[in-house]
């Protein structure tokens, strides 16, 4: 079947060229009954990239599963015949691209397809970081956004991050409805008219002003307070358009790691550029070593999210998204004096809703990714509660309500503050949790990512959930289970039977609302722990989250017991 559809794809007279020249080859050998370009076949055409937890994302290739021209074409003309149908009232619509390979060119042809749409469309004149594309989107009352980016994949990938009229990220029933309008087009739409060219603009240069301003914002200038040396690298992303200027502006000192300053696609200096793994610090780390830094801050290429690496104990030492989060919302409500509601996903570490309750807020849980926070901000608008912050456990947060995805550029600012503050108190960030945990308690928390590469590993993922909530789990690495959630029917239980709907807020049953549905599984312990359960939808992996509430010890246990009950012990 796949080889029918390679062929019915290259039956378009108008597919492009390269696509073409690289495909041809792989269905001859097909055609042959070459095992391996049929295996490649099937995996580029058994299904079509559908919108995960961050947008479409892919391998750059021809196919029906990889990312190209015409699927970029393919989902914008879905995306814009959906704006239509839910903001008909939309004249314009922005795209944005980051430093990837090909990102620029896959912009230009979502902008045309737009703009043959009848859009009036803003176009990024250079890779620029994702918050600030979702800021002017929401300036600019645009009725959809495209934004072009792979977050923190390696070179190979690209990706479609597609946006509502509210700026935030596609989700029910905008996402539905543009996969099946998409899954009703042609496999390669006939390309837009480069006429449409004279609908496209520039975004308007005071955006980026706004977007500094806003940032800018976000300075206590506290009066305990240590101008701290950091060093940044953007990973040869979008964030060195923005991050610098932004320091300048706020009068802060920043290194720059240059020799990833360079906006590069081929990330030559990181492979794997991603600001949540240890290994993408090589480079900066050397730097830090030879200017004697206080701390690292990255972005991701985008620009969305914050990682923080600081010498703690005579080690470089990674913080986690869970403590800093907790951390940068005290921060706030302390310095910065901030109310209102926090909201964070329930796999987040239950420490940001403590320090929230040190300080009278309020916190609704939602699923993850950012596009779901989002949702719960136009929530909280619709009551006319202020919005105090939001962040999950995967190093994003979005300390301001004029946006609705994670901000990297604005986090660093902060952060940099933050770091400054509590050196003139004698403190790292670190310490500075410690000292945090003492008021809210102890949390001690670890992701597991699992894969299992070989031929049917999604399906295995799948059938190991399904032993897990038919265990009918009491006991679990030694600790007692006292209740569960299972997001895939949406119902809390507790040991003694009792059931309800999973709500998003249980505190304020007046306002809550149930959480959607989700392949995810959440147990909680006698002592405060959890451990959550979440396949991907689309891949051979699993992740688990997990809380400690006692030692660090008794995640080692938690991760042995997690991987004996999926198999992998």
């Amino acid at each position: 079947m796949s080889l029918s559809a390679a062929r019915d794809y290259l039956a378009f007279s108008h597919l492009e060229a390269d696509l073409r020249a690289e495909l041809e080859p792989l269905v001859a050998l097909a055609e042959k009954g070459d095992e391996g370009a049929q295996a490649e076949l099937e995996d580029r055409f058994f299904e079509p990239l559908a919108f995960g937890t961050g947008g479409l994302r892919g391998v750059m290739a021809a196919g029906l599963r990889r990312m190209n021209k015409p699927n970029v074409r393919r989902a914008t003309l879905a995306l814009a015949q959906v704006a239509k149908a839910h903001a008909p009232q939309g004249k314009t619509a922005l795209v944005g691209f980051d430093t990837r390979l090909q990102s620029d060119m896959f912009a230009r042809e979502a902008a045309r397809v737009l703009a043959q749409a009848g859009y009036t469309v803003y176009l990024g004149d250079r890779p620029l970081p994702t918050p600030y594309l979702c800021f002017a989107m929401r300036k600019l009352s645009t009725a959809c956004g495209v934004i072009i980016t792979a977050s923190h994949n390696p070179k190979i990938y690209n990706g479609y991050k597609a946006y509502d009229d509210q700026g935030g990220q596609l989700v029910t029933p905008w996402d539905a409805e543009v996969e099946a309008a998409m899954g009703a087009l042609p496999l390669v739409p006939v390309p837009p008219s480069a006429e449409a060219d004279a609908r496209i603009l520039p975004i308007p240069k005071e955006l980026e002003d706004a977007f500094y301003a806003m940032s800018l914002g976000f300075l206590a200038r506290p009066k305990v307070f240590t101008p701290a040396k950091v060093l940044f690298t953007p990973f040869h992303g979008t964030g060195i358009a923005f991050v610098p200027e932004l320091f300048k502006r706020a009068g802060l000192p920043l290194e720059v790691c240059e020799r990833q300053a360079v906006q590069d696609g081929t990330f030559p200096t990181a492979p794997r550029p991603n600001p949540e793994e240890m290994a993408a610090f090589k480079v900066p780390l050397e730097d830090a070593e030879r200017l004697g830094v206080d701390a690292i801050l990255a972005n991701d290429p985008d620009a969305d999210r914050l990682g923080v690496v600081l010498k703690h104990k005579g080690q470089w030492m990674q913080m986690t998204g869970n403590d800093m989060a907790g951390l940068t919302l005290d921060y706030l409500a302390t310095q910065h004096h901030t109310k209102g509601t926090v909201i964070t996903t329930v796999v987040t570490s239950d420490f940001l809703a403590e320090v929230g309750k040190l300080h009278g807020m309020e916190t609704v849980w939602t699923l993850t990714g950012f596009k779901n926070i989002a949702v719960c901000m136009h929530r909280l608008v619709e009551l006319g509660e202020p919005y105090a912050f939001g962040a999950e456990e995967s190093i994003g947060m979005c300390p301001s309500g004029e946006l609705r995805d994670k901000d990297g550029v604005t986090a660093a600012l902060l952060v940099a503050e933050m770091i400054g503050h509590y050196k003139a108190k004698g403190q790292n960030l670190m310490e500075a949790v410690e000292e945090l945990q003492q008021r809210t308690g102890a949390f001690y928390n670890r992701l597991v990512n699992l894969e299992d590469p070989k031929p049917g590993g999604a399906q295995r993922f799948a059938e190991a959930m399904t032993r897990i909530r038919e265990a009918g789990l009491r006991q679990f690495a030694g600790e007692q289970v006292t209740s569960w959630e299972d997001f895939a029917t949406g119902l809390w239980q507790n040991v003694e039977g009792q059931r309800e709907p999973i709500l998003d807020r249980p505190d304020r049953r007046d306002v809550a609302l149930p959480i959607e549905r989700s392949n995810v599984l959440k147990f909680r312990f006698a002592s405060g722990a959890f451990a959550a359960f979440r396949p991907s939808g689309t891949e051979p992996k699993l992740k688990v989250y997990l809380q400690s509430r006692t030692t660090p010890e008794l995640l080692d246990r938690m991760e042995a017991e997690a991987r004996k009950l999926l198999g992998l012990g």
